[in-house]
């Protein structure tokens, strides 16, 4: 007779063949090989896997059937980088209830499984999950004197830390992680430090850093023909060339990376880089290609069931509509969007289209309702605790008033945007309140504080490699 084993959670014990509820008495024959059918969730594992997947109780089968449904869903690399679709997203929320059901079950969860099972948790939102299943991870790897599962983990801890704003932290992740693939002679593996520090650099807006480090990635990954990390640093390298207006290059470098996608049926990376080419083309002034690209990104977001993808191609084709004049059109879809940012939770997404749409009452001198909505995405940008959030809805809670000439409320609010704007390296954001600043200042007739002004503005991008283009171009700044 085996002695009963209780479960972490005191819950269950195991009795030589399976686990059973505490107190429960059961009778097995001797040597009987028990199966039983692991049913993760019909809807996690997807179509007909649930009724391939009888497995023996056993860790090393239930860690495969764990596997198995992470790589149906599509979360199959330790490092991932895409937007979940809605149907992701519940999927995922079922598989991660039964990780937990395992791991309280005393079975033994693999550092590699973990590491998946946190991607699952941090693209769809769970960020606290994320972070106990890379440090579960982390604390696996490190007990198998695993060095380099153990620098997987610290990038993914470094991810979830750069995006709660603890840079320090992220910085510091990064960094060992590097220098443990260096240490080990992993090439590939340290080109994926380098593109989590590229990311950091670019969330820093430390722009000419962060084009260093994802050519120096990107050179890497083409040696080791590694398509996905050879996408990641083409989109980088595409959101640089975007941010200096460089809008040739982006495009290039996007178009570059859609072929990548197109090639590895990634529907998901295809959709959004098909919404950035989209971006460019307005910018470019291609108001049809834009309209094109656009729609040809929602409908492959509504074969994947992707709402949230959905919903961020519905405010860019509220933008083409504005930009062709149709205003009506324009007003309907953004409130669409706007609904479906609720709808779906999207908080974030929520605080930029009501910036969009107070923009858009702005520019039709509906002063009131424009800041109506700035002062609700101002509200939500602090709740989430993104400073430049914060700076932009101030920024544009100070035009609506400085439109409607109340100078003294309007200073005060380009001032506290000013100053946001430099705590978070948003220098366009600090180049853009300095200007507005300077526009208070000329009509107070205080022309040589508009100057000083001015010229701090243009100095600002030029000291951070940033064109200076339209009125201060125009005016010789």
């Amino acid at each position: 007779m085996v002695d009963p084993r209780l479960s972490p959670d005191g819950k269950l014990e195991w009795t030589g063949s399976e686990w059973i509820p505490v107190g429960t008495q059961t009778q097995h024959a001797s040597g009987a090989n028990v199966f039983t059918q692991q049913k993760i969730v019909d809807s996690v594992i997807m179509g007909n896997l649930t009724s391939q997947t009888i497995v023996q109780n056993s860790p090393e089968d239930m860690a495969k059937a764990m596997v198995m449904a992470l790589e149906q869903i599509g979360f199959v690399g330790n490092i991932q980088s895409s937007n979940p679709s809605n149907q992701q997203m519940s999927n995922v929320k079922n598989l991660l209830k039964a990780s937990d059901e395992m791991a309280s079950r005393g079975i033994h969860i693999p550092g590699p499984t973990d590491l998946k099972l946190g991607n699952a948790a941090r693209l769809t939102g769970r960020h606290k999950a994320a972070m106990e299943y890379y440090e579960r991870a982390l604390k696996t790897f490190r007990s198998e004197a695993n060095k380099s599962g153990e620098a997987d983990a610290l990038i993914n801890i470094g991810y979830v830390s750069l995006g709660q704003g603890e840079i320090a932290q992220a910085y510091a992740d990064f960094n060992n992680a590097q220098a443990m693939k260096h240490e080990l002679g992993e090439a590939n593996g340290k080109a994926d430090a380098t593109l989590a520090m590229a990311n950091l650099a670019l969330a820093g807006n430390e722009i000419d850093q962060a084009e260093q480090l994802f050519t120096q990635a990107l050179s890497i990954k083409e040696q080791h023909n590694d398509e996905h990390g050879i996408a990641i640093a083409l989109i980088g390298l595409g959101n640089i060339m975007e941010s200096k207006k460089d809008y040739a290059a982006a495009q290039l470098l996007y178009r570059q990376g859609l072929m990548i996608k197109k090639r590895q049926n990634d529907l998901e990376g295809e959709a959004i880089i098909l919404s950035n080419l989209a971006t460019v083309a307005e910018h470019l002034g291609n108001l049809s290609d834009a309209q094109r690209l656009t729609n040809q990104s929602i409908a492959i977001k509504r074969e994947i069931g992707d709402r949230r993808g959905e919903a961020f191609s519905h405010v860019q084709l509220a933008t083409q509509s504005k930009q062709r004049g149709d205003f009506v059109e324009a007003e309907r879809l953004y409130k669409m969007a706007l609904k479906m940012k609720r709808k779906l939770s999207d908080s974030r997404g929520e605080s930029d289209t009501l910036n969009l749409l107070g923009v858009f009452y702005e520019e039709q001198d509906k002063f009131a309702e424009a800041e109506q909505h700035f002062n609700e995405s101002l509200a939500i940008m602090k709740q989430l605790g993104d400073r430049q959030g914060e700076g932009i809805a101030l920024f544009n809670i100070g035009n609506t008033n400085l439109y409607r000439n109340q100078l003294e409320l309007a200073g005060e609010q380009f001032e506290q945007s000013l100053r946001i704007a430099r705590t978070v390296r948003d220098y366009e954001g600090a180049s853009d309140a300095l200007i507005q600043l300077a526009a208070i200042a000329e009509q107070r007739q205080d022309m040589p504080r508009r100057q000083t002004l001015l010229k701090e503005a243009a100095s600002v991008l030029r000291s951070n490699n940033l064109p200076v283009t339209g009125w201060l171009e125009e005016n010789g700044f």
